[in-house]
This record gives C-alpha cells, structure tokens and sequence, in this order.
C-alpha cells in the first residue's frame, strides 16, 4: 500500500511540475507569436513565481487548518482552471495574468505532501521516499522538452495547455479516493513567526535560491538561448534540451540512497559545488560539442539538490511545523530563484547577451556553499 501511496505521489508532483515546466520549451513560440523582448518572456516566469511564492508561504498555515489532502486538491482544482483558460489567452498580460493563477494552484502541493510522505514512511527510508518522489520532478524536466519536440510538428501548442489540465483532473480524483488525510494537532500548531527567527531557515532558504536560479531558473531560458543567441533550430534545441536531463533523473533517484548513507550535509555541499562549476562552463564554452557536455553536466548535478534539501528540512523539523517550514523556504526560494533569475537573464541577455549572465550565476552558486558550514549536523 505505502508503494502505491508513493506511485501515486509521484503522479501528482510529476503533473504539477510539468504545468510550469511546459512553458519553458514553447518560450521561442509564445515570444514570437506575441512580439515580446527576451526579458519580457523571461518575466512569465516572474508572474508565475509570484502565485507560486505565495501560496507557497500560505500553504503551511492553510493545511493546519483544513488538513494536508484538502490542500492539495484545492491547489489541483485551481490549477486545472488556470491551465484550461492558459490556453486562450492573446495578449502578454492575459497570459501572465493566468500565469498567476497557475502558480498558485501548483504552489499547494509539496508544503502539504511532504508532511504526508513523512507520516507515510518510517525516518530512516525518508531518503528513498523523498529523492524517489522528486524523480518526478526530473522526468518532468526530461520529457516535456522531448515531448514538445516530437508533438509540436502535430498540434497547435496551446493544446499542451488543455492536456495538461485534464491530467491535473484525472490525478486529482486518484488522489482524493485513496490518500490518507492526517491532520495537524490543534494544540500543536506553530506560528510563522517562530520558523522566521530561526538561522538554519534562513540557510536553506537561501541555498535554494542559488539551487533553484541555477536549476528551474536557467533552465526555462535555456531553449531561449539556444535558439536565439546560438541559432539552433526550434525542435533540434528542444530535442537537446530533453536529453540533457537524462542523467538529473538517475541522480535524484540515487540522491536519497547517498544521504542516508553519507549524510545530508555531504551531499548538499557536492550537488551545488558541481552544479556552480557545471554553470561556469555553460557559460564559456565556445563549441557546440563542448557546450552540449556542460549542459548535460549541469542539468544532471542540479537535481541532487532538492531531495538533499528536502531531508535537511525534515531531519530539522517536527511534522507540526514541516508544513510552513517547507512552503516559506521554497517560496523564498522560487521568488528568487524562479521567478527573477529568467527575468534577469533575459534582460542581460538583451543589453549584452546570456552568456554573461549565465556566468554570474555560476560563480554565485559556487559561493554558496560557504553557508553549509551554518547547518551543523544533519
């Protein structure tokens, strides 16, 4: 039954990933079509950060309200709307508009499904469950961009839009039918104050900026970038773009295996340093042959991350503040990490070009790893 719970899991983080992963490989076409500059597409992602963030912050102290099931099939519920209206919208600002929305439905869904994998599954396999559960997230990153490259040629691209919003249906009533639904103690409550005035909140928060800029940030411009400043063809970057990421899903699957073996801290410390210096040569490589290796080195070490990150913030929590514990520090993250980084990169990218850009990251992301020594033992 636990092994279902967690196919079933790994659905619904698999569909919610891809209502925001989806955008990324069709940003050449939606700039096009609407006649927007670099930094304006780049700025989708800054309005879908904004719902996203938000409901990311709020969803700890919503599920201790209404309970952790109710959460996400409200966020499921509205995030099915936002993507079936995303697909007819016309102008610039009705699609950021909805892509508003569409960060607040997908925003409801791990502050309240990783208290409930926890409840789930024993302490000692939260490694295996949390890094498997995030392979979902990976397979989303390698399969939408291959997808998108082999339907395009078929459909319209607004029908990804109306797909996945039946998907996002369909695993909603799965869930609703056979997911537990513990609920958070009323004496046992945490307020957000409390989780603000703690140093390692502050910590994590931070490492997932740099975590998620490098990750989801760069990589919703990559195809962008490939296609405008590198002059690839629209379906040869996106079939590069997708087998790229082949190696992010074998390293999220074994990330959990290595922090239960190894520590948390340990292999935290590894995914940002390869992730920083795999940004670097991202940046400077001059070939193609050279460029396509460090965008498969950097899209295979950028997905240790976060089912690491997710452990530390468990070993570091109690199921009472998880919840907000886990939203405010990802939102944080997002609003950061994802929602400006592709703006900015795409303003750089404007004013010079990306490779720039893409520079900076890498050495910041490097730089980060100093903030591990703050964590102590985990």
């Amino acid at each position: 039954m636990k092994i279902l719970l967690l196919l079933l899991f790994w659905g619904l983080w698999y569909v919610n990933f891809s209502s925001r992963t989806v955008i990324s490989p069709l940003l050449p076409l939606i700039e096009d079509e609407l006649a927007i500059s670099h930094a304006l597409a780049g700025s989708i992602f800054t309005f879908l950060s904004i719902g996203y963030s938000i409901t990311l912050a709020l969803a700890g102290l919503l599920s201790s309200r209404i309970g952790y099931k109710r959460s996400i099939a409200l966020g499921f519920a509205i995030l099915a709307t936002a993507l079936f209206c995303l697909r007819y919208t016309t102008t610039f600002s009705s699609l950021a508009t909805v892509a508003v929305f569409v960060g607040i439905g997908t925003g409801l869904y791990l502050p309240s499904a990783l208290p409930l994998l926890t409840t789930i599954f024993r302490g000692e396999n939260w490694g295996k469950a949390i890094s498997f559960h995030e392979t979902a997230a990976s397979l989303s990153i390698l399969s939408i961009p291959l997808f998108t490259a082999l339907a395009l040629p078929f459909f319209y691209w607004r029908t990804f839009f109306f797909v996945l919003s039946a998907a996002c249906v369909i695993v909603g009533m799965f869930f609703w039918a056979f997911s537990p639904d513990p609920r958070p103690q009323e004496e046992k409550r945490v307020r957000f104050s409390q989780v603000l005035r703690r140093r390692d909140f502050w910590i994590i928060a931070i490492l997932l900026i740099f975590a998620a800029s490098s990750s989801l940030g760069l990589y919703n411009m990559i195809p962008l970038f490939l296609v405008k400043e590198k002059g690839i063809e629209l379906e040869m970057a996106n079939t590069i773009f997708g087998f790229s990421r082949i190696g992010g899903f074998f390293v999220t699957l074994i990330a959990g295996f290595l922090v239960d073996r190894f520590g948390v801290k340990r292999i935290l410390l590894f995914s940002l340093l390869a992730t920083g210096l795999s940004t670097i040569g991202v940046a400077v490589s001059q070939t193609f042959p050279l460029l396509v290796t460090m965008l498969i080195l950097q899209a295979t070490f950028s997905p240790g991350f976060f089912p690491a990150a997710l452990v530390a913030i468990s070993k570091l929590t109690t199921l009472h503040e998880r919840g907000i514990f886990t939203g405010a520090t990802m939102a944080i993250g997002v609003a950061f990490g994802l929602g400006f980084t592709p703006a900015i990169l795409g303003a750089v990218a404007d004013a010079w070009n990306f490779q720039i850009g893409v520079l900076v990251l890498g050495v910041l992301t490097v730089l980060s790893c100093v903030l591990l020594r703050g964590l102590g033992k985990i």
